[in-house]
C-alpha cells in the first residue's frame, strides 16, 4: 500500500547512525497546507530526487542517499488549530542528509544543504551539526591560538594587530614605511586591507619585499618581531602561485578573502608543505551569505565554523560595536564558535573590528576573555598623538582591562590612552561615533 510520508524520509535523530550525517537546521517561511510535505520537498530536492519520480531513484538509493526530515517545529508551537489570520507558517526544520553524498569539503557541503533551495523562498540556514567522521576530513588551523602564541612568544594577553591604512592608494614604498612604524611601535601582527591585493601602484612581489625589509629592520633596531599578512586573493591558481613564491621571498603569513575568493582556498594554501605559515581570513562579502534575516546562513557558520574547517587562525569580523552593524549575541556566538571545542579542529582566534579603538578594549576582552586579537586601523593610524601613541594606547587599554582598572582612571597614568579617550571616548552602547551606523 503506498503512503503518503515515506517512513525512510520522516523518522528521528534517534533513527539515525549520527556518524552518518550532517544536520542542518533550517528557519523556514511558507504558504503551506502541509509544512510536513515542504520539509519532506527539500530533503528529497537535495539529495536523491527531482520534482517527479524517475526510474533510477530506486528504493535502495532512497534508503542510501536520501536526506531525511528529522525534525519539524512550528513558531509559536500551535497544536489545537492554526489562528485564521496566520497564512504564512513560521517553521524550524531539521534535515539529515548523508555526508558521504558531498564528500570532505564545503563546496559541495553547500550545494547540497543549500543549493536549489536557496533559490525557493524564505530559508535560512542556522545550523549544521557535523559528526567526528565528517570533521576529520578537515586539517583545520595549522597554528590556530596556542601556535600562534607560541610563535609570537604571548602566552596570555591579547594579541595585537594593526591594519595599513588607507585602504588602497599606497604606493610600495608608503606602505613599507607605515609596516616598519607599526612594527618599532610593538604591533605584532600587521596586515594589507582587503582592497589591496596586486594593484598597479602597489604590485603584490614589490609591496612584499618593502614590508619584510621594514619588518627586519624594527625587529633589529627593537627586536619586536611582527608577522605579515599579506593579501594572496585572486584566482585559485593564481593565489597558489602567490602563495608559494611570497614564501621564497621569505614571507610569514598570508591573507585571504575568503569569501569571495571561495571556500576552500584556505584550505588549499594550508595543505601545502612549502607554504607552512599563519592564515587570515578577511569577512569583505561576507554579509552578502548572512545578512539576510530570511535567506543564506548564518553569521556563526560563514565567520566560525566554516573559517576552522577552512584552515583560517585568525579570523577578522565585524564587532557587534564599531562601525558596522551587528548584533552583540551574534559577535559573540561567532567567537565562541571558534574558540570552543570541535573535534580535532585546533581553536581558531577570533578577531573583532570595523571600528575598533581604545575605549572600546574593555568591553570586547568582558565579552570573549583573553584568546582574542585587538586590531585596528583608524584608531591607530588616526590617533592626535600619531600612529606610534595610537598603538600605545591601545596597550595601555588591554593593560588597564587585564589588571581590572577603570579606563578613565588608568588615563591619568598613561598620556596616550587619555587623548584616545578624549577623541573617542569610552564605548557607550546607546550612542554610535561612526556614520555607517548612524
Amino acid at each position: 500500500m503506498k503512503v503518503d510520508y515515506d517512513p525512510i524520509l520522516f523518522c528521528q535523530h534517534e533513527s539515525l547512525d549520527r556518524e552518518e550525517f550532517v544536520i542542518a537546521t533550517y528557519a523556514m517561511w511558507a504558504k503551506t497546507a502541509d509544512w510536513l510535505r515542504r520539509a519532506g520537498a527539500i530533503a528529497v530536492e537535495q539529495t536523491t530526487g527531482t520534482w517527479v519520480p524517475v526510474p533510477d531513484e530506486t528504493p535502495e538509493v532512497r534508503r542510501r542517499h536520501v536526506g531525511r526530515v528529522v525534525g519539524v517545529y512550528t513558531i509559536p508551537s500551535w497544536e489545537d488549530a492554526w489562528p485564521e489570520d496566520e497564512k504564512e507558517k513560521a517553521l524550524i526544520v531539521q534535515i539529515a542528509f548523508p555526508w558521504k553524498n558531498f564528500g570532505h569539503q564545503i563546496a559541495e557541503m553547500l550545494s547540497s544543504v543549500l543549493g536549489n533551495i536557496s533559490m525557493a523562498g524564505k530559508i535560512k540556514l542556522l545550523d549544521l551539526d557535523m559528526p567526528k567522521s565528517f570533521v576529520q576530513g578537515f586539517s583545520g588551523p595549522q597554528f590556530g591560538v596556542q601556535g600562534l602564541r607560541e610563535l609570537m612568544g604571548v602566552p596570555e594577553r591579547p594579541l595585537i594587530l594593526g591594519m595599513i591604512k588607507p585602504c588602497t592608494g599606497t604606493t610600495c614604498e608608503v606602505t613599507g614605511r607605515i609596516y616598519g612604524e607599526l612594527a618599532r611601535a610593538g604591533v605584532e601582527l600587521i596586515k594589507d586591507d582587503e582592497l589591496i591585493a596586486d594593484p598597479e601602484h602597489a604590485p603584490f612581489e614589490q609591496r612584499l619585499e618593502s614590508c619584510l625589509e621594514a619588518g627586519l629592520k624594527a625587529e633589529q633596531e627593537t627586536g619586536n618581531k611582527s608577522l605579515y599578512f599579506i593579501n594572496v586573493t585572486d584566482r585559485p591558481d593564481r593565489m597558489m602561485s602567490k602563495a608559494r613564491r611570497a614564501v621564497e621571498l621569505g614571507a610569514n603569513a598570508l591573507m585571504v578573502n575568503v569569501h569571495a575568493a571561495g571556500y576552500g582556498t584556505m584550505a588549499m594554501l594550508a595543505d601545502m608543505p612549502e607554504v607552512n605559515v599563519p592564515i587570515l581570513s578577511h569577512p569583505c562579502y561576507a554579509g552578502a551569505h548572512y545578512m539576510s534575516p530570511y535567506t543564506g546562513i548564518s553569521s556563526h557558520l560563514a565567520l566560525g565554523k566554516f573559517q576552522r574547517l577552512d584552515s583560517a587562525d585568525i579570523v577578522v569580523y565585524a564587532a557587534a560595536y564599531g562601525k558596522v552593524p551587528a548584533i552583540r549575541e551574534r559577535y559573540i556566538r561567532t567567537a565562541q564558535t571558534l574558540l570552543s571545542k570541535l573535534h580535532h579542529l585546533k581553536p581558531t582566534f577570533p578577531l573583532p573590528a570595523a571600528g575598533l579603538y581604545p575605549g572600546m578594549v574593555p568591553t570586547i576582552m568582558h565579552d570573549l576573555g583573553t584568546d582574542v586579537i585587538i586590531g585596528a586601523g583608524g584608531a591607530m593610524h588616526g590617533h592626535p598623538g600619531g600612529l606610534k601613541a595610537g598603538v600605545v594606547a591601545l596597550k595601555q587599554a588591554i593593560e588597564a582591562t587585564m589588571e581590572g582598572k577603570d579606563l578613565k582612571e588608568a588615563a591619568i597614568q598613561y598620556k596616550e590612552l587619555e587623548q584616545a579617550l578624549n577623541t573617542w571616548g569610552v564605548f557607550d552602547p546607546k550612542t554610535s561615533i561612526f556614520e555607517l551606523t548612524q
